[in-house]
């Protein structure tokens, strides 16, 4: 009887735990005035504001606040003939906030549905915006126009990253 010994080739497989990631994710979509895709973006919002560290509340609140950003947008674009091009939303999480921005062409309209999910009616001065945001799970709007395209980004900062004003 023969006995052989060879030696091992490879190193011994080890297996540990899958290491996290903090880098930023991004999710880029665009939708169209349709109730069953808002509901994906709030799904979306959720899951980037949990990924972030967000508290259920704040998730919640974050993503209410997309949705009603999107319905509010929507009829800007039939009313500037763009309708097919629908909305670019873009859900970006760091480690210290979420951003939501929704992207639309056509004519500029500022702070689109800003006054309906911050509940600042018709006046919407600064001062009226940051006591709005004050009351709901938005800690930032910002609005630009470029190029024919308006965006509206709503940001929401984890708990100990406010921004400093």
């Amino acid at each position: 009887m023969a006995c052989i010994i060879a030696r091992i080739a490879a190193r011994p497989a080890t297996c540990g735990l899958p290491k996290m990631t903090t880098d930023p994710a991004r999710t880029e979509i665009t939708i169209h005035d349709d109730p069953r895709l808002v509901a994906g973006v709030a799904a979306i919002v959720a899951h980037s504001a949990e990924r972030a560290g967000l508290s259920a509340n704040a998730q919640e609140g974050l993503a209410a606040a997309a949705v009603q950003a999107c319905r509010e947008t929507f009829p800007l674009l039939a009313e500037n003939g763009t309708q097919a091009a629908g909305l670019k939303v873009v859900v970006a999480d760091f480690p210290d906030r979420v951003e939501v921005t929704i992207e639309h062409s056509g004519e500029p309209l500022p702070a689109a549905g800003l006054d309906t999910f911050c509940g600042a009616g018709a006046d919407l001065s600064p001062e009226a915006i940051s006591k709005a945001l004050q009351k709901t799970n938005v800690d930032r709007v910002q609005y630009e126009t470029k190029e024919g395209r308006s965006r509206t980004t709503l940001i929401k900062y984890c708990d100990g990253h406010r921004a400093k004003a």
